[in-house]
């Protein structure tokens, strides 16, 4: 193991089922979380702070995160702020003092796109976080940062001077090389808030893709999907197939007579395992972001990719990261859309709370898919495949349990 390679570390909490962290799920029956009034939000949201604290019934210290969604301009079924000022009393009451809420930028245009938004100037997409009441004097009431935008840091409350920072974990089936946001390595403790829909291209957006792509750098992103690839330089490269050997795909070949491999886009992963396994005198391979212009490109191996990079940047802070599922104006397609949608369910299911980010998708994934079929829906296939295809392999990659024991709280 190299010099500052952190080993897997898996709690024995996930893969145990009599150790197993709980879910709690807070029911709301009979009501439209979406459009529910301002007061009756709040009430709902003291209950899931409630829940996070029998989840997790110790102190916190340090920076605190309330990872959010704001959504696209067009969103209008995006997760409501009013519903984590619960998460921030518990945080307070356990001890916290500076909390903000912060996301990501994204690798796509608009007002959250990384381009759109300079390491100087990041007015875009803080406005628009304001538009959507995420900022100290709207419904959040708490600062907004961006996660991989240092200039937006909060002086002596939530301090970050890194766009993302690369990690080194050995025992993670697909990457070894990983590059987290520098606003979430920061964080001391996290509340997950992810807003449940159904997603084109990985079936099903919950918990895990919150982490994965919502905690994780530019080249993260990239890397999950597929749009990382190996540039050789010629004049540097050996030959010695070194990187050819070490490659988990299959993605490079060295054809007799070739100055350097030649690398299959379709089945690189952009684990960068080549540039860190490059044995010349100075590194003959370097890992180079392209833009992406294929959005269905690895569709069918994107929720393990996202699994394997979740389990990556929250090595070593499992126990500090509690996950808040919210159940609500589910829709077809996410909220990285920016487009007007429509709810598909007709009542919300509320909100499930645990520590184990598969546990709460996977539950979450049926609870869905058995409404959508109470309600007479045929959609939610995908859903469940691509669910049944992460729990399969967390399983049978690391042992980890997509199960666990489940309290509930109903409210009428």
């Amino acid at each position: 193991m190299e010099s500052g390679e952190h080993r897997l570390q898996i709690p024995k909490e996930m893969k145990s089922s009599k150790k197993a962290w709980p879910i709690i799920y807070v029911q709301i029956v009979g009501a439209n979380l979406w459009k529910e009034a301002r007061g009756v939000a709040h009430l709902i949201s003291d209950v899931v702070g409630g829940a996070i604290k029998r989840v997790h019934d110790e102190p916190v210290h340090g920076q605190m995160l309330l990872k959010v969604h704001i959504g696209e301009p067009k969103c209008v079924t995006r997760m409501r702020p009013e519903y984590v000022i619960g998460s921030a009393n518990f945080l307070r009451d356990n001890g916290a003092k500076g909390i903000v809420a912060g996301d990501t930028t994204v690798v796509y245009t608009g007002l959250r796109g990384h381009s759109e938004n300079t390491s100087t100037d990041c007015s875009r997409y803080l406005q628009l976080a304001q538009e959507h009441g995420w900022s100290k004097r709207d419904e959040a009431g708490m600062p907004f940062v961006v996660l991989d935008r240092p200039a937006t840091a909060r002086q002596g409350e939530f301090e970050f001077d890194e766009e993302q920072r690369h990690i080194k974990v050995s025992g993670v089936k697909h990457y070894r090389d990983f590059r987290i946001a520098g606003g979430f390595a920061a964080a001391d403790f996290v509340i997950n808030h992810a807003h449940m829909t159904l997603h084109g291209l990985a079936g099903f957006a919950g918990s895990v893709k919150s982490i994965a792509m919502g905690c994780s750098g530019l080249t993260g992103k990239l890397q999950m999907h597929k749009s990382l690839l190996p540039k050789f330089d010629r004049e540097l490269c050996t030959c010695c197939r070194e990187c050819v050997e070490s490659c988990p795909e299959g993605a490079l070949q060295l054809e007799e007579g070739a100055h350097f491999p030649h690398v299959d886009p379709d089945l690189c992963i952009g684990c960068g395992e080549c540039e860190a396994v490059c044995h010349g005198n100075q590194r003959a391979v370097v890992m180079e972001g392209k833009q992406i212009t294929d959005w269905e490109r690895g569709g069918e191996t994107l929720p393990v990719r996202m699994a394997d990079y979740a389990i990556g940047l929250m090595n070593g802070r499992w126990n500090n990261v509690v996950h808040v599922l919210h159940m609500y104006a589910i829709t077809n397609r996410c909220d990285c859309v920016n487009t007007r949608q429509k709810p598909l369910l007709e009542h919300d299911l509320g909100f499930l709370i645990g520590k184990n980010p598969f546990a709460v998708d996977r539950l979450a994934a049926h609870m869905l898919v058995d409404a959508l079929g109470k309600e007479g829906h045929v959609t939610g296939k995908s859903c469940l495949e691509s669910i049944e295809t992460t729990t399969e392999y967390v399983h049978e990659t690391y042992g980890i349990l997509s199960e666990a024991p489940v309290e509930k709280i109903s409210l009428s």
